[in-house]
This record gives structure tokens, C-alpha cells and sequence, in this order.
């Protein structure tokens, strides 16, 4: 029998003596292009350097798992990375909420 993964690490960390918590898949959030924008590229890396691989258009919804500092564009330096297309997106052209409560991406 499989156990759920929250369960497994949770008994490996009882056993090792450490606090037990509540381990679960982050879900990406819910953001969305801002402005009026043409369109706005995803990059394969978080600055205007990297190729752009997929575009994105005014109001369109994408999920964002966790930002990176980047090249900053007006100021602003965080960049998100969206999972659906494996790409990069400069914060500042997503919705003013995006960046609230996004974890800093594992290195």
C-alpha cells in the first residue's frame, strides 16, 4: 500500500524526533497580464537576454509557481516562473497582486 506523501514525511519526521507538519503541493497562483499591453514575452530565463519561448496577452490568466530576482524592468526586478510553458515573466507586466505571497523559487 502507498501512502500519501504528506503521511510518509510526516511519520519520518516523528520518528527523527522532529516536529510533526502538514506537507502539501503548493498550487501555482492565478495571475494575469496587466495593462494594455500588445503582448508580453515568456523567456527561457528572467531578463530580456533569455529567448523569448511563448507570448502572452492583455488579461490573459497563467499560473505563476515562484519568482527569481531578474533583470529589472522599470524598477522592477522579480520575475515569475510559469510552469505551463517552463518560461519566465518579468512581474511587472502581471497584475498587481502577482507577486503577494509567491515563494522565491528554489536555486
Amino acid at each position: 500500500m502507498k501512502l500519501p506523501s504528506a503521511v510518509y514525511i510526516t511519520a519520518l519526521l516523528a520518528a527523527s524526533g522532529g516536529s510533526a507538519v502538514a506537507v502539501e503541493r503548493r498550487q501555482d497562483k492565478q495571475c494575469s497580464v496587466a495593462g494594455t499591453f500588445a503582448t508580453v514575452n515568456c523567456r527561457s530565463g528572467p531578463g530580456r537576454d533569455f529567448a523569448a519561448v511563448h507570448k502572452l496577452v492583455p488579461s490573459q490568466s497563467f499560473g505563476v509557481s515562484c519568482i527569481v530576482d531578474g533583470e529589472a524592468i522599470d524598477g522592477e526586478k522579480a520575475w515569475g516562473y510559469l510552469p505551463t510553458w517552463d518560461c519566465w515573466l518579468a512581474i511587472r507586466w502581471t497584475d498587481l497582486g502577482c507577486k503577494r505571497y509567491l515563494p522565491v523559487c528554489a536555486k
